[in-house]
């Protein structure tokens, strides 16, 4: 078992790493839509939809791996009318590549989010 890091994640407060990998698995921790540069949270759904897939690229990028490792994600959102927002932002980023996913509407997220994005990813076949 291997915990990945990116070169932010050391100065997070939670007691948890942004990916671990384990026997060719990648699972990646819960990602907010914070920039881990300034710390800040963007307003608005369309940002923290960018920025939450940013995160996420970064972790699968410090685990050597690649948007078309992914194998299922999981989507928690704060309000259902942000779907439209962010299936487009989703769909441009995999692009031709569809990973199984869920979304799930929550009561509210850490820090007052409106996304947060879970994924499993896999090395290689």
């Amino acid at each position: 078992m291997k915990m990945i890091h990116t070169p932010y994640s050391r100065q997070q407060a939670g007691h948890y790493s942004p990916g671990v990998l384990s026997q060719g698995t990648l699972y990646i921790s819960g990602q907010l839509p914070r920039n881990p540069e300034t710390q800040v949270i963007p307003e608005g759904m369309e940002a923290q939809t960018h920025q939450v897939l940013q995160n996420l690229n970064m972790v699968l990028e410090a685990a050597g791996l690649s948007r078309t490792s992914v194998v299922s994600v999981r989507i928690y959102l704060t309000h259902v009318q942000h779907w439209d927002v962010v299936n487009a932002l989703y769909s441009q980023f995999f692009g031709e590549h569809k990973p199984a996913r869920a979304v799930i509407t929550v009561p509210e997220l850490h820090y007052g989010c409106l996304i947060e994005l879970e994924a499993v990813a896999e090395q290689g076949e």
